[in-house]
């Protein structure tokens, strides 16, 4: 015997037409078909299944509205309740002569739009999960491109340098047609730096040496272990601005590790001399003695 294997797809089965199963004659008033019973009433019949958003709003809206109206039964209302359908002023017979038809195929019209709308919603999504991805592997190709300086081991403290682009800080427009030519980039610190090392990077000499490279627009902020770039892109850190931090930072590390060195002798220093003279005040004070001459 031959089988069949169904199709393998990763969209989900679309849901069966919408449609109405069965009139809910515990819910029609007492008095039908008696003599005092009403001409006109409500008449609910449940759903096959329950309707989604989209077919909801047709079904209460102006789509139903249209729809009666062409199929002269200006009268009659609809209205969802949960997993029923309010048919408002019309009575059994009625159904039974027509309007029944007319609703189940305003119902199945409905779901057809709807289903149709699913599917064309899914596909955009798909496109732009494809497009996202495409953006993302463009920018990472990108960032792999920008050379950053790698630390140092010393016999101290490593040398300060950049070690990665935090990309989740980047723009979340950057690679689309609505990004920023400029905005910040933030770039992850070898290590934190000192507070001479703080001092030197946010100054006016290095804003002044990426000017005369050729950067005068990016300017440099430190927050906690990143380097904030700002007005830069990542095009232009590739084409030559990452060089020119990189080099300065190994400039600078290199200068504010000197120049705390030579603080730090100036600072031994200076206690050594104090610590020679609070000795010398205390034994030339000991040996003054306050003792009246004799005669």
């Amino acid at each position: 015997m031959q089988t069949t294997r169904p199709p393998t797809s990763s969209q989900p089965a679309a849901p069966e037409a919408l449609g109405l199963s069965h009139i809910l004659t515990s819910l029609l008033p007492p008095t039908v078909h008696t003599s005092d019973g009403p001409e006109r009433y409500i008449v609910s019949a449940v759903f096959n299944r329950r309707p989604s958003a989209g077919e909801i709003t047709g079904i209460n809206g102006a789509a139903a509205r249209s729809w009666l109206d062409r199929a002269q039964f200006p009268e009659i209302s609809l209205k969802v309740s949960d997993r029923r359908l309010e048919i408002a002023n019309t009575s059994l017979e009625q159904l039974a002569s027509g309007l029944a038809a007319t609703i189940a195929g305003l119902l199945a019209h409905l779901s057809a739009e709807d289903a149709t709308q699913a599917h064309s919603a899914a596909g955009d999504l798909a496109d732009h999960e494809q497009s996202e991805q495409r953006r993302l592997a463009a920018i990472n190709a990108l960032i792999a491109e920008i050379p950053l300086s790698a630390s140092v081991p010393s016999d101290e403290q490593p040398q300060l340098g950049l070690a990665r682009i935090a990309t989740g800080l980047l723009p979340s427009a950057l690679g689309t047609d609505s990004a920023f030519p400029r905005y910040t980039v933030s770039v992850e610190f070898t290590r934190a730096p000192t507070p001479r090392e703080i001092e030197m990077i946010t100054g006016t000499s290095l804003r002044q040496q990426m000017s005369v490279a050729g950067y005068p627009e990016a300017v440099l902020t430190i927050r906690d272990r990143r380097l904030e770039i700002h007005g830069t892109s990542l095009e232009e850190l590739r084409a030559g601005l990452a060089d020119v931090i990189s080099s300065a930072l190994i400039g600078i590390s290199s200068e504010a590790a000197t120049r705390d060195v030579e603080a730090a002798a100036d600072a031994a220093r200076q206690a050594e001399q104090e610590s020679n003279r609070q000795q010398y005040v205390t034994t030339a004070a000991a040996a003054v003695r306050f003792v009246a001459p004799r005669d």
